[in-house]
């Protein structure tokens, strides 16, 4: 019978330690912790009734009731806890429930107060209460109802059905398990007497229900928790589905506006300008009628572009449909070829075209055909300079097969597992040599499969290159719903003018003005051909050249357009960067204009160059370029480009920008010049005092006092620099005078002050070599005059003599009078301030006079002597 009663005890341990585990693992957070105790603790319970069972002895029994109740005493406690962590709630009353617990734990060891041995019955021993077992229980039940309310006060305030279900099972659960109590009247032999009734294995049964209550309600709620977020998610799905549906439709809405609102002004421009051209004004001056056929020309290689992205697009938005008629493809790929027959003869290459199909008539999409071959013809006679370009028809397996060959500059394998990108080229590079906009292949690789077909490239670099398109010639079976035209012979009498029929005489250009027809698509391929073309430098001279500006620009329109925007200037127009770097070697420009994006050597490239080298590293540079990238335009500012235009341009932005980078430059150059030239001068006058050894000094005296004194008349700052370097010469002349006369300690002769007088001409002569020094050439000249006309060499009077002399010859003279000479020695001051009065009105102006020997600031008295300053003092 004990072995009997064992088994389930043992059976809910496990369960439950093994529901506590997985728990464990799955989770996250604190409450795992805490159920995994809860868990261990019943497992513990069970795990000691099972000891107790089995061994059924008196002798332990005590003993192992004591260990088994070591762990019933926390379980309640446990419960609890577990709920509030669920719950999220507030843990009140845990720490005074443990230290309850403990003390039911110490007296359970200490004591028979709380249990007193253990009692027989039928199943084996179980525990006997004392008198503290009854303060234990009263935990219990207060657990219990505390336990119920908080499950309850959730519920009532959970509005989420999902967790609301959630917590009805745990009530559930929790409600079960607590029945386990049933057996806590074990404890109480008298009472099960009295009742006379079987309580085992009730309270077992309760734990093994309320943990299977738990399991079967965490499935239900898994399962209900998976339906709603399946819910959710296909009710988001179903959102983005609409949203994406909607998007759609602003998309193909934004693409019918804008395909209007950018094909309208084309139209209008194509229009106006075919108007002109065809005379409806009346005759056109010749030069007029030329820039109009260059507007007209752009035009369409604009209108093309736009056609590009455009279709791409619609390919995007799912504009792109099909439209399929019967025609004759022999025919119709012929007429293609051919348009493109006097392109290539004016290029020196063989085309050709063969069809090896044997039925001929098809259904195919005839717009998206078109654009097939003109894309690919137009490629291999871009990359192609001589040799041959075949177009071939032939049928396989149901499919029809074009190959378009060329004798180009072929592809790399890297650049083959690329060609059908969108905005790929062959080369990427700011150096390319072809341009485009990289979409042309990408179109056909949109339209061939549109068409259920498929294309691919081979290619050996440098020898050659060919792409295979292969379209079904049952289009009219796999896309029934598309076909336009099923009737097998063309009503209308066939077309003179055509090989196959087409329904149209007119070209479609005549009535979509913004589209581009098979003349307009030679037009721009000739276009293309030529911008990739290398070319010379070439130069534009007008009569009155104001400065010389190389361009580097590769595109011969933006060259010309240049060429008239610039006219005034001697203009170098260089292809590539280094067709512009060669040029600058044996050229000093005023000016670079450089484009960015060339092929050979990029705008960065020629700059870097310029900005290295010694020679060239002072020449201004313009970037201009049609990148609108913020980093460029840093970038190049970084790298030393002086200014940047970006295309498109008004051609007086570029005039004033062009006219203020050369100004500025001028201007830097004309400062450094000055610079030099006081250097120069400075080191001119100290090869004059060199020579005069009595003059010490002097010069740059006589300049700081003229300096102050013509800042103090109020005269600009520029002429104010312009007398302080010319003052420094003033004295230059005297290069000329001889070394005895110049330094002669006593009297001159006669003769002698002839020959000193002779220095303001030498002087003069010297300097006006200098044509930036005009003034320091009047100083040197008029120094000597007088205010009431008695000096030399001239003998001119008052306002007749410059202000600059004026200045000059009273910072002379009291420089000279408070210096030692050669023939005296320094005049004291005070007989020096009288010798200058004397001289007021005859010497010196009255008024600059006045200016120096104001009292105020005592300006006369900065620079002199230092022995003489003493005796001042």
């Amino acid at each position: 019978m004990q072995y009997l009663s064992a088994i389930l005890p043992l059976f809910s341990g496990i369960l439950f330690l093994c529901l506590g585990g997985t728990v464990f693992f799955l989770s996250k957070g604190r409450l795992r912790k805490v159920f995994l105790r809860f868990c261990f603790i019943t497992f513990y319970w069970q795990l000691s009734w099972v000891v107790l069972f089995l061994l059924n002895s008196r002798e332990y029994s005590d003993f192992i009731c004591r260990i088994g109740y070591s762990g019933i005493i926390f379980l309640p406690l446990s419960g609890y806890e577990t709920i509030i962590h669920y719950l999220k709630l507030p843990g009140k009353y845990i720490r005074v429930l443990y230290i309850l617990c403990f003390g039911f734990l110490v007296s359970l060891w200490t004591t028979d107060l709380f249990i007193q041995g253990a009692h027989h019955y039928a199943f084996g021993y179980y525990p006997k209460a004392g008198i503290l077992h009854a303060a234990y229980l009263a935990m219990v039940v207060f657990l219990v109802a505390r336990n119920a309310s908080l499950l309850l006060g959730v519920y009532r305030k959970e509005t989420d059905n999902l967790n609301k279900n959630q917590l009805v099972f745990s009530f559930l659960a929790i409600n079960i398990f607590s029945l386990s109590a049933v057996d806590y009247l074990l404890n109480y032999p008298l009472l099960v007497e009295k009742l006379n009734i079987q309580l085992y294995p009730f309270g077992v049964f309760f734990i093994t229900s309320g943990v299977m209550v738990f399991i079967l309600s965490h499935f239900m709620t898994l399962n209900l928790t998976l339906e709603k977020r399946v819910a959710e998610k296909t009710s988001q799905l179903k959102t983005y589905v609409r949203a994406l549906e909607e998007a759609a439709n602003i998309k193909k809405d934004f693409i019918a506006n804008i395909t209007h609102e950018l094909r309208t002004p084309l139209t209008l421009i194509r229009g106006w300008t075919d108007y002109i051209i065809s005379g409806e004004l009346g005759k056109i001056p010749e030069h007029f009628l030329e820039i109009i056929h260059k507007v007209s020309l752009q035009t369409l290689n604009l209108t093309e572009k736009i056609n590009e992205l455009l279709k791409i697009s619609k390919f995007d938005a799912g504009m792109g449909t099909l439209s399929l008629y019967r025609i004759n493809i022999d025919d119709y790929i012929f007429q293609i070829v051919s348009s493109f027959r006097e392109l290539t003869d004016r290029s020196g290459i063989e085309l050709q075209y063969i069809c090896e199909l044997e039925i001929k008539d098809i259904f195919i999409d005839r717009e998206k055909l078109k654009d097939i071959l003109n894309n690919l013809i137009r490629n291999a006679y871009k990359f192609t300079e001589e040799g041959r370009i075949s177009v071939t028809v032939s049928g396989r397996d149901g499919m029809i097969v074009i190959r378009v060959r060329d004798t180009g500059i072929g592809m790399s394998p890297e650049l083959i597992q690329k060609a059908f990108q969108r905005f790929q080229q062959g080369d990427g590079s700011r150096t390319r040599q072809y341009e485009g906009t990289g979409l042309g292949l990408a179109i056909v690789k949109e339209s061939v499969e549109m068409m259920h077909g498929r294309v691919t490239a081979e290619s050996v670099e440098t020898h050659w290159t060919c792409f295979t398109v292969e379209i079904p010639a049952n289009l009219e079976i796999l896309e029934p719903g598309r076909v336009v035209e099923r009737r097998k012979k063309e009503r209308r009498a066939p077309s003179q003018n055509y090989r196959y029929n087409e329904r149209r005489k007119k070209d479609r250009r005549d009535t979509d003005l913004a589209g581009i027809d098979r003349r307009d698509i030679i037009k721009i391929a000739a276009f293309d051909k030529t911008l990739s073309s290398s070319g010379e430098v070439k130069k534009i001279e007008p009569p009155n050249s104001t400065a010389c500006i190389i361009i580097a620009e590769d595109n011969p329109g933006i060259q010309e357009f240049l060429g008239r925007a610039l006219k005034g200037y001697t203009l170098l127009m260089a292809p590539n960067g280094q067709a512009a770097w060669e040029t600058i070697q044996h050229t000093r420009p005023d000016l670079i204009i450089s484009d960015i994006m060339m092929p050979v050597m990029d705008g960065y490239s020629l700059l870097e160059n310029i900005r290295l080298h010694k020679a060239t590293t002072h020449i201004p540079v313009i970037m201009i370029t049609s990148l609108t990238e913020q980093e460029d335009r840093i970038k190049s500012l970084q790298m030393g480009a002086d200014d940047f235009l970006t295309k498109p341009f008004h051609h007086l932005e570029l005039q004033a920008r062009v006219k203020n980078v050369i100004s500025v430059h001028k201007l830097e150059r004309e400062k450094t010049r000055t610079e030099q030239l006081e250097v120069f001068l400075m080191v001119l006058a100290s090869a004059i005092e060199s020579k005069d050894q009595y003059t010490g000094g002097h010069v740059e005296r006589v300049a700081n006092f003229a300096r102050d004194l013509a800042r103090k008349a109020n005269l600009s700052e520029d002429h104010v620099k312009d007398i302080y370097m010319g003052t420094i010469v003033h004295d230059v002349g005297k290069i000329g005078i001889k070394d005895e006369v110049l330094n002669k300690p006593g009297k001159l002769t006669d003769e002698e002050f002839e020959h000193i007088k002779e220095h303001p001409v030498i002087g003069k002569n010297l300097l006006s070599k200098l044509e930036i020094a005009p003034v320091a050439v009047s100083i040197a000249y008029n120094h000597q005059e007088k205010w009431d006309g008695t000096g030399y060499p001239r003998g001119i009077r008052r306002e007749e003599i410059p202000i600059e002399a004026r200045i000059a010859t009273i910072a002379d003279v009291w420089d000279a009078i408070t210096s030692d000479r050669p023939y005296r020695t320094a005049i004291p001051i005070d007989k020096a301030i009288r010798i200058m009065n004397e001289e007021r009105g005859k010497s010196f102006d009255p008024d600059l006079f006045d200016l120096f020997m104001d009292e105020e600031d005592k300006l006369y008295l900065r620079y002199i002597n230092a022995q003489l300053f003493k005796e001042v003092s």
